[in-house]
């Protein structure tokens, strides 16, 4: 009889679910798990971030060079008149100090590869630097001959981790012309710190980037 009571007993508490101390251990330990974690997982992510703007950096880097080494032309040299820079898509970052391209009229990016003034992927992705629409016009790349565009070089140019442009200064990249050029974001500030011509990345900045030259 004792035992059955006590049975009894047991089955009242379980169903009755969690008492109040107990639910507030359980949100206490909870609280301190995430605390604990948070910043663990925010670094990871913003190390991921960077990792991948690092990467694609790299690629864009040794892409230019391989459409520079088929062509045997610069970037610079091809670029319709007063524009200077070439952006990939996304939203145009702050320049602190900086000359690079802070608006849409020196570098503006659009949905459509053809219809992007300054479109970085008219030159690897498509051979349209003229902008016109199509490849064999002229101030296109050559497509026949030694010398000739052998694209695409990338399937797509993507926006950094943050939703910039990566940005190229290729008014430095023209033949004789020995001033460092860039691939750079502005990296997780959305601020460039580092000029257009500098040979180092600014000390000191989260500015990501690689010299083409």
């Amino acid at each position: 009889m004792r035992s059955e009571e006590l049975t009894k007993g047991t089955a009242r508490r379980a169903s009755g679910g969690f008492t109040l101390i107990e639910i507030i251990v359980i949100l206490a330990v909870i609280s301190i798990l995430v605390a604990f974690l948070t910043p663990s997982v925010l670094k990871y992510v913003a190390d991921a971030q960077t990792a991948r703007a690092q990467a694609d950096i790299n690629t864009l880097q040794a892409v230019v060079n391989d459409l520079i080494r088929d062509t045997g032309k610069y970037p610079g040299s091809m670029m319709p008149a007063g524009k200077t820079f070439l952006c990939g898509p996304g939203n145009i970052a702050a320049v602190g100090t900086t000359s690079w391209a802070a608006s849409a009229t020196p570098c503006t990016t659009g949905t459509g590869v053809f219809a992007s003034p300054n479109s970085l992927a008219n030159h690897l992705v498509a051979n349209d630097p003229n902008e016109a629409g199509g490849a064999g016009a002229a101030g296109d790349y050559a497509t026949t001959g030694n010398f000739r565009w052998k694209g695409p070089y990338a399937q797509s140019v993507n926006t950094d981790p943050w939703g910039n442009a990566y940005e190229i200064n290729v008014s430095t990249l023209v033949s004789g012309d020995t001033t460092p050029t860039w691939v750079i974001s502005a990296g997780p500030d959305g601020t460039f710190q580092t000029a257009t011509n500098a040979t180092t990345l600014a000390a000191g900045s989260d500015d990501i980037g690689v010299r083409i030259k």
